[in-house]
């Protein structure tokens, strides 16, 4: 069973992708104590989707560079993971599924990957993150769980945003044009930007939402 696939992603790249049951707690178990004390005061549910998803980066890195994962993968500002040196990355996490994406940083400049649950957004989510324009889009595409797929883009834009500018972007902020063919491009609105759009791709595969957003 597999929801990120290779090819929504760079050619240079690694990833990991994890399926869970209950608040197991061995990966957050085996990290690093500085990425332990990050939520050492949260509850089990907490801890265990931590720990999965530094699992899933820590594993990718190590597919990426041949080398052991040692060290911690901390967060900074906005909770945002801190990669080490040359590299960049996303990690993801909902109910039952983790994984981590990892890229050469002179090769791909940021990327965000995002997986939700494929079901509908719950009573009136869609009207606060969607624009007319991009209600229009989404009658005129027919897609299965196109509001999920909206949300789960503009989150997937805003992680590959964020580590390029260090700033906040709204739903609103982003202009998300999602393609029949797996594929979606994601407007800009702010100025200044470094970049005025984001490619990425999606799909829907075993129960899940997956969208990732790459910044080249």
């Amino acid at each position: 069973m597999t929801v990120l696939t290779k090819s929504m992603l760079p050619a240079h790249s690694s990833f990991r992708q994890l399926w869970t049951h209950g608040n197991d707690l061995g990966n957050y178990n085996s990290l690093d104590p500085a990425e332990r004390n990050l939520v050492a005061g949260a509850v089990d549910s907490r801890k265990a989707e931590f720990g999965d998803a530094r699992w899933c980066a820590h594993r990718a890195i190590e597919e990426l560079t041949g080398k052991p994962s040692a060290k911690p993968i901390l967060r900074g500002e906005r909770g945002m993971p801190i990669w080490p040196n040359q590299i960049t990355g996303s990690m993801t996490h909902t109910n039952g599924f983790r994984a981590a994406v990892v890229a050469p940083r002179l090769l791909v400049r940021s990327i965000g990957v995002d997986a939700e649950i494929a079901q509908p957004l719950p009573e009136g989510v869609l009207a606060s993150i969607a624009s007319e324009r991009e209600l229009s889009r989404m009658g005129e595409t027919g897609l299965a769980c196109a509001d999920r797929l909206l949300f789960c883009a503009k989150e997937a834009t805003y992680k590959a945003w964020f580590p390029l500018t260090g700033r906040w972007l709204g739903f609103e902020d982003a202009d998300i044009d999602l393609r029949a063919d797996g594929t979606f491009i994601s407007y800009i609105l702010v100025r200044p930007t470094p970049v005025h759009f984001i490619e990425g791709h999606w799909t829907v595969e075993n129960g899940y939402v997956i969208a990732t957003a790459i910044v080249r």
